[in-house]
């Protein structure tokens, strides 16, 4: 919505005070009023409230270069009115919202996670906690006493990670058969790009001894184990669970991103088998916060169509980005595709031919998507980046394409992402979670890099980052701690050169987010004219280091004026 031209007058930067005078009920934050707190009906709609509302007395971070940080924010109904002294603009407030010395920025947004498996996976047993084979098969059978399936019915485990397991590897499908022979299970990998499968899951999928490995993957049927696109393809054939569980999850989704002062999700990858759920959502308005999708570009190019009131724009808090390409698997899986070998000999896996990506990446320019390309290893963005200038020379420039982790990139990569305009998004929880693990895997000189934001900061490269939820919590605060920090699990320091600061790891989660969605104009900074979302923090991120990232609370997230999360 474009502001009134006359009112961006009256209320810019350091706004002129209303000739009338409004009375102005004033609230200490831990006593806010009713009114900024939202209550959604089940239908998932509110109502519009055209208040003016004035937020100060706190540190307030705009992201804004022309000025850093305000006294205070003017908002009226979804938009902000005005930032500038408070003395300028508390008379035409009709509240005053005292924020108490907590630090007030514009709301985080998720650059790259999957909200879908988030809302499934509070249907999962978690088992991302699990330091044993004995943890692994305790928390499934808690799960199975609590939940009772149905007879026949999936159980599925995610998070799990050989990485802090006692026994430095996933389990075999007979260990997973001694946790259940009555019910397919799968165990998934926290990376999301393999699992296993007890004999039950393995003979419901019709995965036999006989059974050959599809190109750009692998079955290992002796252990249960299915790599990448096995793995992708035994998921498509797993029943989504119950619908009206379903929908009621994503309502707990949303709130748990809200609780991490996040209010743009995004579905990394949306197949054809979540299209029918995300009808639901969509024709029951039950998405409140907004999400963008990208679509499953390998098997459903023609699923940007789905959803025809949604294509480049919000219609219901949903909309259609572009598509998602999947090029190599995980560095922690060594399935990462790598020009240099892993210590073990072995070099990861491609999962497209020259060929068929070039014939993709045309297909998806020619219809003016936006393309997101996961690639890990560096022989995968060298795919990536060779395919697309040829593509580019021919056919024009993508629509803000981006690379998604680039874990393993090498030093002479970075001068092709800034001639090609490549928007590169780390991942930076890999320094912490899989530091150690790296390092074992890749050897110190390769690993110290991954996630180079430092990097991409010298070259000048517009970088985000993301926590590529459920990978590992949507905790923003955390994400930008690695990456400032860049410290492992154990507690050593990864890659001291690739470090950024606090305003740049700030910068990396709001605005340049809301410029690889072309959302700039509404999104990412405390600006008059923009969206009023905000998020309130016990602590100011510049000034954060160590354990306080972790440690700092969202208080609130604002979103389009209305309060959707208060702790």
């Amino acid at each position: 919505m474009e502001m009134d031209a006359n009112k961006k007058q009256a209320y810019g930067w350091c706004g002129r005070r209303s000739a009338g005078s409004t009375d102005v009920l004033e609230a200490e934050w831990d006593e806010m009023p009713l009114c900024l707190l939202i209550l959604i009906g089940k239908d998932g709609i509110w109502e519009e409230n055209m208040e003016k509302r004035l937020y100060t007395n706190g540190t307030i971070v705009t992201m804004e270069r022309a000025y850093p940080t305000a006294e205070a924010v003017l908002t009226e109904g979804k938009y902000i009115l005005a930032v500038g002294r408070r003395d300028a603009l508390e008379k035409e407030a009709d509240h005053i919202v005292n924020l108490n010395g907590k630090t007030m920025l514009p709301s985080f947004l998720d650059s790259h996670g999957h909200l879908m498996g988030v809302a499934s996976g509070m249907l999962q047993a978690d088992v991302s906690n699990a330091h044993s084979f004995a943890e692994i098969a305790e928390q499934i059978q808690r799960f199975l006493r609590q939940n009772a399936p149905r007879e026949g019915q999936w159980v599925v485990a995610t998070g799990a990670d050989h990485g802090i397991m006692q026994e430095g590897r996933l389990p075999s499908k007979r260990f997973l058969d001694r946790i259940t022979a009555a019910y397919p299970l799968v165990l998934q990998h926290i990376s999301g790009h393999s699992g296993v499968f007890n004999s039950k899951g393995l003979a419901v999928l019709g995965i036999t001894v006989e059974s050959q490995s599809p190109a750009g993957g692998t079955i290992d049927y002796e252990n249960g184990l299915l790599e990448e696109n096995a793995f992708l393809q035994a998921l498509e054939h797993i029943p989504l669970p119950d619908q009206n569980a379903l929908l009621a999850a994503f309502g707990q989704a949303q709130r748990y991103y809200a609780s991490y002062g996040i209010t743009t999700a995004q579905e990394g990858m949306f197949v054809k088998q979540i299209h029918d759920i995300y009808q639901e959502l969509y024709q029951r308005e039950q998405l409140w916060m907004d999400v963008v999708a990208y679509v499953d570009l390998k098997n459903d190019p023609e699923g940007v169509d789905a959803f025809p009131h949604c294509r480049g724009k919000y219609h219901h808090h949903f909309r259609i980005g572009g598509y998602k390409v999947l090029l190599d698997g995980s560095p922690q899986s060594k399935t990462a595709w790598v020009t240099r070998p892993y210590t073990d000999g072995t070099r990861g896996l491609p999962i497209w031919t020259e060929d068929a990506l070039e014939a993709k990446m045309t297909y998806a320019i020619q219809r003016g998507q936006q393309l997101l390309a996961h690639a890990n290893g560096d022989a995968a963005t060298d795919q990536y980046l060779r395919v697309y200038s040829r593509v580019k020379a021919q056919w024009g420039p993508a629509l803000r394409p981006v690379l998604i982790h680039g874990q393993i990139l090498r030093a002479d990569q970075m001068a092709k992402l800034v001639r090609l305009e490549v928007i590169p998004s780390f991942f930076p929880a890999h320094v912490y979670h899989w530091g150690e693990v790296h390092i074992a895997n890749l050897g110190m000189d390769r690993a110290r890099n991954i996630s180079a934001a430092g990097w991409a900061q010298q070259y000048g490269i517009p970088f985000t980052l993301h926590t590529d939820a459920p990978v590992v919590t949507p905790n923003i605060l955390e994400t930008m701690g690695y990456a400032v920090e860049r410290k492992t699990r154990g507690g050593r320091r990864l890659g001291g050169e690739q470090r950024i600061s606090p305003y740049e790891a700030l910068q990396a989660v709001t605005l340049s987010v809301a410029k690889q969605y072309g959302e700039e104009a509404e999104k990412g900074s405390i600006r008059a004219g923009k969206l009023a979302n905000f998020v309130v923090l016990d602590e100011n991120p510049m000034e954060l280091e160590g354990e306080a990232w972790r440690n700092t609370k969202v208080r609130a997230t604002i979103l389009a004026g209305k309060c959707v999360y208060r702790n």
